[in-house]
C-alpha cells in the first residue's frame, strides 16, 4: 500500500476535494447560501409554472378537440340546429352532454354565421344575439356587435382576458373567453364555438405556484396582452411594474432579476409548446434572506471540525477503496499471465490492459459463434423443408443449438427465384452475388416482422432462396402472406434492380407439414414457366387443370421437324412461336408443358444428327441441364 502510486492518488484526491469544498464555502458562504435557498425556491417554481402551463395548455387541447368534435356532430350541422323546431332543442342537448363531461367550461355557445336572425345555441338554451350579450351574459367591455366582427374574421382559435360580466343581470362574474373557429383550421368556416371559462377554475389550476411566497403569476398572449393575472401579497402598482419588466422578455424561456420599488424580483418565464402564450411569475427574494443569517453562524463555528473529520475520511475511504483494487490486480496476473505486476505500479492500468484483452478475445468467439448459430439455422431449415426431421424430439433437439425460432402457431413456406438467374450471374461477381443474396434474405425477414418473423437461406442449385415464415395468431390468412409476398417483389423491383417470381405454400400449424408447405411452393413456382415471371403464384390459387380435351401440338411439332429438314428458318420459328402460343392458350398444366418443350429440344435434335450435321457442344450441354426449355431456348 506504501509503495502503490493508486494508493496516494486515491488519498490526495479526497483530501483535495475537502479542501477545494471548504474554501469554495467559506470564501463564498452568503452567497451560496443564498443562491442554494433561491435555487430550490426557482426548482419548486419552476415545476409549479410548468405543471399550471401543461394544465392550461391541456384544457386548451381539449377545447379544440371539442370543437372537432362540435363541427362533426351532425346534430349541430347549421341546417339542423338552425331548423327552428326540434332541431334546436336537440342541438341544446347536445351541448349539454359535451358540457356535463368537461368541469373545466361553465358553459358551450355555438355561432352560425350568415344564418338570418343571429342566435347563439348555448348548453343553458336558445338566444338571440342582443338577448345573449344584454341579459343573459352581458359583457362589461364586450357587444354583439364585436362579437360578430370578431366571429367573421376568426380564423384560429383566439382567448379572450378574463374580463367582468353580469350573469342574468344578478350575478357578477369573471369569465375568459375561449373562440374557436368551427370547422377548426377549415378556410372558411361556418361557425364559431365560445367556451366561457370562471376565472375561479384558473385559479384552481395555479394554486400551487403561489402557496408558499408572495408573489405574482400572468398568462400572456402572443400580443403581450394579459389573458390571466393572479396576485399574492404584491401591490397592483407593482405588479403593473412586473408586467412591463416581463414583456421585455418577450416571451423568451428564463430565470432574470429585477428591482422595483427597493425589492428584488426573481422574473421566470415559460413558453407554451400549443399556441405562443407565455407563462410568467416574479417571486420577491427577500422573504428568504433570514434563513442565511441563522446558518452561518453554525457554519463558521463548524469548519475546522469538517475540515479534520474530511481528512480522517480521506484515510479510511482510501484504504477501502485500495484494498479491492490491489486483490482484483493479484487475481488478475496470477490467473491470466497478462504480464508481471509490480506493486509499485498503476493497479487499474494493468486492469484495463488486461480487460482489453479479454474483451479482445470474447469479441473474437462472439463472431464466431454468430456465424455458426447462422450455419447452423441455416442447416435446421433446409432439414425442416426437406422433410429430413420426422419427430419432434428430432426437430426440438436441432432448434435447441440455432437461432431459429419457431415460437408462432402458423408456418408456410416462401421460395424465391430469380426470374433472368443467367444475367444476375453475369453482371455481379461473386462477392456481389452473395451480398445481395444476402441483401435479399434480410429484407424478406424484416417485411416477415408485420405478420410474424421469418428466416430464410439460399437454396443449394442457387436459383431460389427459400424462407420459412412463422405466423402469429390471426395471421393464417393466405392473403396475409401474399400480401408480404407482393411486397417483396415490390421491393426487390425498386431497390434491387431485380424481378423474382414467388411460390408459396399453404399454412399449417404443425412443424411436422412445413416440408408439405415447400413441396407446395415449389410447385407453385414452376408455373412462371407458363404465366411469366415477375409474379407470385399461390399453391392455395391453382386450381386443377382440365386434361381431358387436351391436344397435343402434333401439327406444329410436324412443322417444326419439315422446317429443319428444309432449311427453312421462317418455319421453324414459326412453329415454334405456334407450340408456346398452344401452351399459354390451352391452359394445361406445367408438368403438360414441360414435357411439350422437351419435345421440341428432343425433336430438333434428333432431327440435327438424323441430317448428319454437328451441334456446339456448350449447345448440347445446355439442352442436357436446362430444366426450362421454353424458358432457356425460347
Amino acid at each position: 500500500m506504501i509503495r502503490s502510486q493508486r494508493f496516494y492518488h486515491f488519498l490526495f484526491s479526497y483530501i483535495l476535494l475537502v479542501v477545494l469544498l471548504l474554501v469554495a464555502v467559506s470564501s463564498v458562504v452568503h452567497r451560496s447560501f443564498f443562491e442554494t435557498l433561491r435555487s430550490e425556491v426557482e426548482e419548486s417554481t419552476v415545476a409549479s409554472l410548468a405543471q399550471f402551463r401543461d394544465a392550461v395548455d391541456l384544457r386548451v387541447q381539449e377545447m379544440n378537440r371539442l370543437a372537432s368534435q362540435l363541427s362533426a356532430n351532425p346534430q349541430l350541422m347549421p341546417y339542423t340546429a338552425t331548423d327552428g323546431g326540434y332541431g334546436s332543442l336537440q342541438a341544446v342537448a347536445e351541448l349539454e352532454q359535451y358540457l356535463s363531461t368537461n368541469l373545466f367550461i361553465n358553459d358551450v355557445v355555438l355561432y352560425y354565421k350568415k344564418n338570418g336572425v343571429p342566435k347563439l345555441y348555448a348548453a343553458s338554451g336558445t338566444y338571440d344575439m342582443n338577448l345573449f350579450f344584454e341579459d343573459i351574459y352581458r359583457y362589461r367591455n364586450w357587444s354583439s356587435s364585436e362579437f360578430i366582427r370578431t366571429a367573421d374574421t376568426l380564423s384560429t382559435p383566439f382567448m379572450r382576458p378574463v374580463e367582468p360580466l353580469s350573469f342574468n343581470r344578478v350575478a357578477e362574474q369573471r369569465v375568459a373567453t375561449y373562440m374557436a373557429p368551427i370547422p377548426l383550421n377549415a378556410e372558411v368556416p361556418y361557425g364559431v364555438a365560445l367556451f366561457l371559462i370562471r376565472e375561479e377554475t384558473l385559479a384552481s389550476l395555479a394554486k400551487g405556484v403561489l402557496t408558499k411566497s408572495s408573489g405574482i403569476l400572468f398568462i400572456l398572449n402572443q400580443k403581450g396582452e394579459v389573458i390571466f393575472r393572479q396576485e399574492s401579497g404584491v401591490s397592483e402598482q407593482t405588479g403593473d411594474r412586473l408586467l412591463g419588466e416581463i414583456r421585455k422578455i418577450n416571451g423568451q424561456y428564463g430565470i432574470g432579476q429585477v428591482s422595483t420599488n427597493g425589492r428584488e424580483f426573481s422574473l421566470l418565464t415559460q413558453q407554451s409548446s400549443l399556441q405562443d402564450w407565455s407563462y410568467a411569475v416574479a417571486l420577491p427574494n427577500d422573504q428568504w434572506m433570514g434563513k442565511v443569517s441563522n446558518i452561518r453562524g453554525i457554519f463558521n463555528t463548524t469548519v475546522v471540525a469538517v475540515f479534520l473529520i474530511g481528512v480522517a475520511m480521506a484515510i479510511g475511504f482510501s484504504i477501502q477503496h485500495y484494498r479491492p483494487l490491489s486483490r482484483l490486480a493479484q487475481i488478475v496476473s496470477s490467473q491470466y499471465r497478462l504480464g508481471l505486476f509490480h506493486k509499485s505500479g498503476d493497479e487499474i492500468d494493468y486492469i484495463s490492459r488486461a480487460v482489453g484483452q479479454l474483451a479482445e478475445e470474447k469479441e473474437n468467439l462472439q463472431h464466431r459463434l454468430r456465424s455458426q448459430s447462422r450455419a447452423l439455422s441455416e442447416q435446421v431449415l433446409i432439414s425442416l423443408i426437406k422433410g429430413r426431421l420426422k419427430t419432434k424430439a428430432e426437430i426440438d433437439d436441432m432448434l435447441q443449438f440455432s437461432n431459429l425460432s419457431l415460437d408462432k402457431p402458423y408456418y408456410a413456406v416462401m421460395l424465391l427465384r430469380i426470374d433472368d438467374y443467367a444475367s444476375f450471374r453475369k453482371q455481379n461477381s461473386g462477392r456481389m452475388q452473395e451480398l445481395l443474396t444476402y441483401g435479399l434474405i434480410k429484407a424478406v425477414e424484416e417485411l416477415s416482422l408485420e405478420a410474424g418473423s421469418g428466416f430464410g437461406t439460399e437454396m443449394i442449385d442457387g436459383h431460389g432462396i427459400v424462407f420459412l415464415v412463422s405466423l402469429n395468431e390471426g395471421f393464417d390468412d393466405p392473403e396475409v402472406l401474399r400480401e408480404l409476398a407482393e411486397k417483396a417483389r415490390s421491393f426487390f423491383k425498386q431497390y434491387f434492380r431485380l424481378t423474382v417470381s414467388i411460390g408459396l405454400g399453404g399454412i399449417y400449424d404443425e412443424v411436422a407439414s412445413i416440408s408439405r408447405s415447400y413441396v407446395e411452393a415449389t410447385h407453385a413456382s414452376r408455373h412462371r414457366f407458363v404465366q411469366g415471371c415477375d409474379r407470385v403464384f399461390s399453391f392455395d390459387e391453382i386450381g386443377p387443370t382440365q386434361t381431358n380435351d387436351y391436344v397435343y401440338p402434333v401439327e406444329w411439332i410436324d412443322l417444326l421437324v419439315k422446317g429443319i429438314k428444309q432449311g427453312n428458318v421462317s418455319q421453324v420459328e414459326q412453329a415454334v412461336r405456334g407450340a408456346f402460343s398452344h401452351i399459354t392458350e390451352a391452359n394445361i398444366s406445367v408438368e403438360a408443358s414441360e414435357c411439350i418443350c422437351f419435345d421440341i429440344v428432343n425433336s430438333t435434335i434428333k432431327t440435327v444428327i438424323e441430317l448428319e450435321l454437328e451441334l456446339a457442344t456448350a449447345l448440347m450441354k445446355r439442352c442436357s441441364n436446362c430444366s426450362y426449355p421454353a424458358a432457356r431456348h425460347g
